[in-house]
């Protein structure tokens, strides 16, 4: 379904080519109305239609005008343009045909020439659709080819059947040097047993994520070893994170997108990939120890001190409520707990207001980071004020401060999401991550992820599954193109993996489903 303006000074007429045509019937789900051109940029900017109807001889700016500062940005692929005027004037019409303008109709037009122009729009954006889906079909198929490749040289690599100077793919090769740390995900920890396609489909899931979060940022690289076992090879260099802290973030990622935390066994650091191997084999030792029943030696709590069982009680409380940032009534319900605490441990005045100040300026800090929001001074004014508070005004104050941090965006919270969802329902054949979204709106992958759950009660990655399967289903339905085509057209790469998220979401592979669709 597409979008259309609809650009005229003269109310009567916009209004009425808007509601004297049914628009829905002929593939408009919007149609939008501008007084003038300044208004037309506007809804051009915000809605990004792709077709207009404007006039020529209008107040301010001319439809002329209007036109050449759309195409200074838009190609004919982006934006249709149908010219409507009073004037049958053959300067208008040859710069309209230099201006990329389609076509060029003249007042009072006639219904069905106007329904007719429109439709040949429609099918003109339907073919450079379909054209779009399918050379990014095969740039993603030229990428899986490669990706495939990388994959098996560092499995090979992993257990020595292969060194690094043996046919290094191409995305390697400026890598060799670089140090590189192992990471183990443990797939029996998540994987349901009861029926193998699920199994699967979420292995492939969570390998996928990984890639999201690692391969796509320029991390590190994915790939399985030989029993099956996703491996994430970190560089341990050139982030501001260390690798513990980003499998951390993968870990948090993986919890709201799929309702699973895997644990992680790290092997040492490898100088360089030709020293990988010895990473995974650490890994591995460590693995084989821990199913022994090995375990690093812990002291008991009546070991501890007070002062440091209480702030490591605290320091617990302080983590919840940072990576919890997202959910405001979630970070609340923490610092309730919080306060109930510092009376049940009965702190004194100096220990609440340090307390206070220190979960206060890590939930700020917290925020900040994960919402790009500019650094002020309100944790300063904040410690200013609880330095003469007592334990009850300080941790009153401290609510207020923390409620206002985290209730203050919802409106621009829920908006984020709507526009995802709006990106995701219209670029299903595009390359669609967490990661990727997240860096559209400026915020980190956890921060969204938990967002985008928070707000819709599904992860974001399982919206983007559903909504290519809605599109796939379409297309085996009403064209004869192959499933493994149809799974690049919208936006799968390995047609396995598309393969088995069809079948979870409908109970038949895509073969079966067309085959059904045909009897019917």
């Amino acid at each position: 379904m597409y979008k259309l303006l609809i650009v005229d000074d003269e109310k009567m007429i916009r209004m009425g080519i808007k509601s004297g045509i049914d628009w829905p019937s002929l593939g408009i789900k919007e149609v939008f109305t501008a007084a003038s051109a300044k208004e037309a940029l506007d809804v051009i900017k915000n809605e990004e239609p792709q077709i207009m109807l404007t006039d020529i001889s209008m107040r301010e700016m001319s439809g002329l005008t209007l036109i050449d500062r759309i195409r200074r940005d838009k190609t004919e692929e982006d934006i249709r343009i149908l010219v409507l005027t009073g004037y049958d004037r053959f300067e208008y019409a040859r710069e309209c045909v230099k201006l990329g303008v389609q076509n060029f109709l003249l007042k009072p037009v006639d219904e069905e020439e106007l329904v007719k122009n429109v439709r040949e729009q429609i099918e003109a954006l339907e073919k450079i659709r379909t054209k779009r889906e399918l050379d990014q079909a095969n740039l993603r198929a030229e990428g899986a080819k490669q990706q495939a490749a990388m994959e098996y040289f560092l499995r090979d690599l992993i257990h020595q059947r292969a060194n690094a100077e043996d046919a290094c793919p191409r995305e390697l090769l400026s890598e060799k040097e670089r140090p590189m740390q192992i990471a183990i995900l443990l797939p029996e920890v998540y994987m349901d047993k009861e029926k193998k396609s699920d199994c699967d489909f979420q292995q492939l899931t969570v390998k996928n994520l990984c890639m999201d979060m690692v391969d796509a940022r320029r991390a590190g690289f994915t790939f399985a070893d030989d029993d099956g076992k996703i491996i994430v090879a970190f560089y341990t260099e050139g982030s501001r994170q260390n690798v513990m802290e980003r499998v951390e973030e993968l870990n948090e990622v993986l919890e709201n997108e799929c309702e699973i935390r895997p644990r992680v066994v790290l092997g040492s650091e490898a100088e360089s990939i030709a020293t990988l191997f010895v990473s995974y084999n650490d890994a591995l030792y460590l693995l084989e120890q821990e199913r022994r029943g090995f375990r690093e030696i812990i002291r008991q709590s009546s070991e501890q001190s007070r002062e440091q069982l209480i702030q490591d009680i605290f320091r617990e409380f302080r983590h919840a409520m940072a990576v919890n940032i997202a959910d405001g009534n979630r970070v609340m319900h923490i610092y309730e707990k919080f306060s109930q605490a510092t009376k049940s441990y009965n702190l004194s005045q100096a220990q609440v207001q340090k307390w206070c100040f220190d979960i206060a300026s890590g939930v700020y800090f917290a925020y900040i980071t994960e919402t790009g929001e500019a650094v002020d001074n309100r944790v300063e004014l904040l410690m200013k004020t609880l330095m003469g508070a007592d334990k009850e005004e300080a941790l009153e104050m401290t609510s207020m401060f923390i409620q206002k941090l985290v209730f203050r965006e919802g409106q621009e919270q829920h908006e984020i999401v709507t526009q995802a969802k709006r990106y995701i329902d219209e670029h299903l054949e595009s390359e669609l991550s967490v990661a990727r979204l997240a860096e559209m709106f400026y915020v980190s992958a956890n921060y969204f992820s938990r967002l985008f759950k928070k707000v819709t009660g599904e992860g974001c990655n399982e919206y983007i599954v559903k909504k290519r399967i809605k599109k796939s289903k379409i297309l085996l339905e009403t064209t004869t193109i192959k499933a493994g085509k149809i799974a690049l057209m919208v936006g799968y790469n390995d047609t396995n993996y598309f393969s088995l998220a069809f079948k979870k979401h409908t109970g038949m592979s895509p073969t079966k489903y067309r085959e059904m669709v045909q009897k019917q």
